[in-house]
């Protein structure tokens, strides 16, 4: 079981500005929270050596690049060979995130692509491996926000 996180109104407030804005900078994140820029780029530190942060990073808009496609894909095989066809499917270039999951599917990915034909082709590759028995698509019609603002962080308080 993974440790207990503890945060406090200015961790949460530096994940939120951070959120909003990786590249914003801790002397604006210090003056919003009413604390030296110091204490800010310590609690930074803190919550990355934690492994609270794991980095900071930016969020490319797919459309920008002339894909036209988000999926998702839910993939059932034959247990217990979920590692090999992961393994197999995140070595297609489509496909931007990709593991094992527990629930409805055995593997779930998100794939980014030219168009709908090309998810097409791309499903098919997929369910041409020996072991994968269905393969379920779903079409991302709003845009992507992998680091949602909404996030809850209430009930980690000290």
């Amino acid at each position: 079981m993974a440790p207990e996180v503890r945060m406090d109104e200015i961790d949460i407030n530096i994940i939120r500005a951070l959120q909003k804005d990786a590249r914003a900078n801790f002397a604006s994140i210090a003056r919003d929270c009413d604390v030296s820029t110091d204490t800010i780029s310590k609690r930074f530190r803190k919550m990355k050596k934690a492994g609270i942060i794991r980095g900071t990073t930016i969020l490319l808009n797919p459309k920008s690049f002339g894909y036209e496609c988000v999926a998702s894909l839910g993939i059932d095989v034959s247990y217990p060979r979920s590692r090999e066809v992961v393994e197999s499917i995140r070595r297609m270039p489509e496909i931007v995130f990709c593991t094992t999951s527990m629930g409805s599917y055995d593997i779930f990915c998100i794939a980014v692509l030219k168009n709908v034909g090309r998810l097409s082709e791309v499903k098919d590759l997929i369910k041409g491996h020996p072991v994968v028995r269905e393969v379920t698509t779903s079409i991302w019609i709003e845009e992507i926000l992998l680091c949602p603002e909404n996030f809850e962080f209430e009930h980690l308080k000290r």
